[in-house]
């Protein structure tokens, strides 16, 4: 098995209930009203995005344009953080496909990052840099280390690059794999090229259940990351029987739309 720092992060049995954006199909997603409800339901941690505001504040939210959450066309980018506050998070959100908005004009607005942990000291939280921008990463940093936030924190980024960044700025965090060292692994497991020059600087190992007709996460991949002392944390599933059948395969956790359902399913 690698030998691997301790991670604080990890210091929580599992099988993890980890809510996607805070469950984004119970709630206007990467919202106070999401993550509130994630935290009502039990969730031991809760997935994030985050991009960075033209003066640099640190704002949660998921896509590289608004339009599709907010109604409103631009980015994060151009905004100023009082812009991006202006904007309605809960403007696109319908639980009955499009009959109603309930929270539409409601004054949710996609947070600032410094507020989200400070609203939930004890919540851990997975946060996806969206962007591959160096400020980006440097903006997350000073946000996750004034917070004193780096035992709860785990961090990352689909690019390796970002990831790297992430990982020299915050030496205390957990963080998961991205996109090529993840793939690196599961070909190796898949393939049973036991001596792979795969990245092992990494603690966890965030990875869909699918790809198109691939299944990624199975018996062999699962035991390939055990092997080497890292959870297995598997997006996005909100179907019951998936679920049971990944936790029945030993994932340590599932990053999940619906903590209604998976918290019923690990009986909480």
């Amino acid at each position: 098995m690698t030998s691997r720092p301790h991670r604080p992060y990890l210091d929580r049995p599992g099988p993890w209930l980890v809510a996607h954006r805070g469950g984004s199909l119970l709630a206007p997603e990467n919202t106070l009203a999401a993550f509130d409800r994630a935290v009502a339901l039990g969730a031991d941690a809760i997935e994030t995005d985050v991009h960075l505001a033209r003066d640099g504040v640190v704002v949660v939210f998921h896509d590289d344009e608004t339009t599709r959450l907010t109604g409103a066309p631009g980015t994060i980018e151009t905004r100023t953080y009082p812009e991006v506050a202006a904007l309605d998070a809960g403007f696109s959100f319908t639980p009955d496909g499009g009959r109603t908005f309930p929270h539409r004009g409601r004054g949710l607005h996609p947070p600032a990052f410094s507020d989200v942990l400070a609203r939930y000291p004890s919540m851990r939280f997975n946060v996806d840099a969206k962007s591959e921008d160096p400020a980006l990463a440097a903006a997350l940093a000073r946000t996750i280390q004034a917070a004193g936030a780096e035992a709860r924190v785990c961090v990352g980024s689909f690019s390796d690059a970002q990831a790297g960044r992430l990982g020299a700025l915050l030496p205390e965090c957990a963080r998961y794999l991205p996109e090529q060292a993840a793939t690196c692994h599961v070909m190796a497991a898949k393939t049973g090229q036991a001596d792979a020059a795969c990245p092992e600087d990494y603690d966890v190992a965030d990875l869909p259940h699918r790809l198109g007709e691939l299944v990624v996460v199975d018996a062999p991949v699962v035991a390939w990351f055990h092997a080497r002392g890292m959870p297995v944390h598997v997006w996005t599933v909100d179907d019951e029987a998936e679920m049971r059948a990944l936790l029945a395969l030993g994932v340590d956790g599932i990053v999940t739309d619906r903590p209604d359902v998976l918290a019923g399913v690990l009986g909480r």
